[in-house]
């Protein structure tokens, strides 16, 4: 019975390398369900009765083991006929199919259609055990990831030594309690995304908010600037009214005062010595020292600091 159960398990964890391609490798939790398929596989009534009847234990029969003792010639190996990998109750359906429409004498054309729907139907198998494989190693992968966590079973700190057996209330208890912790992580995971969202709902608004304070600021220093501009322009335009005012007057007044005689300024000159000839321009009082600079020229104070 064990070998079949070897054999059937070495078959399983073939089948189930070749169906992922190589992509997942074998862990933990992939024996169980590969063994017991083989198991389901092998150990059945008839297997068993094989076996039991293969030893001559039931029914009784010895000459199955003492045959093992006598010199036997070898058989010929009867010819296995591998399992085809086509369906070939439909495959002879498509070629009767095409057998009965084709006409008479176009065999040829016949066999190219046969081939061509040979080759689809086998690229089609192939396409299909590829794809059951990837899903299979899709699923299996998901398994992988998912990480079991143990039950809080001993909620006492006590030291019992050995192994442990739990009764079902200390399971219940312990599923209860597990579906409460899963409950209120499930919560708090909850709660923690409304905060982020609410979180992010006020930092796009503060950012909106900036965006039109700054829209704002930048509308206002364009009327400032376009203030200043009329400003600049027609503080411009006064100044070349002026200039040109001042242009058309300047000839005008220039020859109104090349009319007018050459004023000459009557100023009072006393002799100083009563001698002529050393007649000297005195604009200070008298009793005033006069200041000389440095070349000797005399200096006119003004009438505020005489």
């Amino acid at each position: 019975m064990f070998k079949p159960l070897s054999t059937a398990y070495s078959t399983e964890l073939a089948s189930h390398l070749h169906s992922s391609q190589g992509l997942l490798s074998i862990k933990k939790g992939d024996f169980f369900p590969l063994f017991w398929k083989a198991w389901k596989s092998s150990f059945k009534e008839t297997t068993i009765l094989k076996s039991f009847e293969a030893t001559g234990i039931w029914p009784k029969n010895r000459e199955v083991i003492l045959k093992r003792f006598y010199p036997q010639t070898p058989d010929e190996d009867e010819p296995t006929g591998s399992s085809p990998s086509l369906n070939e109750a439909d495959w002879r359906k498509i070629r009767e199919v095409v057998q009965s429409v084709v006409k008479e004498g176009a065999d040829k054309e016949a066999n190219k259609v046969t081939q061509a729907f040979h080759h689809l139907h086998v690229q089609n198998e192939l396409l299909h055990h590829e794809l059951e494989g990837l899903r299979g190693a899709l699923t299996t992968k998901k398994k992988h990831k998912k990480k079991s966590k143990a039950l809080d079973l001993q909620q006492r700190q006590e030291y019992y030594g050995g192994a442990v057996f739990w009764s079902p209330r200390k399971m219940r208890e312990a599923y209860a309690r597990e579906t409460v912790r899963q409950r209120d992580e499930a919560e708090e995971n909850l709660q923690k995304a409304k905060t982020k969202e609410l979180r992010e709902a006020a930092k796009l608004l503060k950012k909106r908010e900036a965006e039109g304070w700054r829209v704002e600021r930048e509308r206002l220093k364009e009327e400032r600037e376009k203030k200043k501009a009329t400003k600049a322009a027609q503080y411009a335009r006064q100044k070349e009214e002026r200039d040109s005012v001042k242009a058309l007057q300047l000839p005008k007044k220039g020859k109104r005062q090349a009319s007018r005689p050459p004023t000459t300024s009557n100023k009072r000159q006393k002799l100083v010595g009563g001698q002529p000839g050393h007649a000297q321009v005195q604009d200070e009082p008298l009793g005033l020292p006069h200041k000389v600079t440095s070349c000797g020229r005399n200096i006119k104070l003004p009438s505020k600091f005489r």
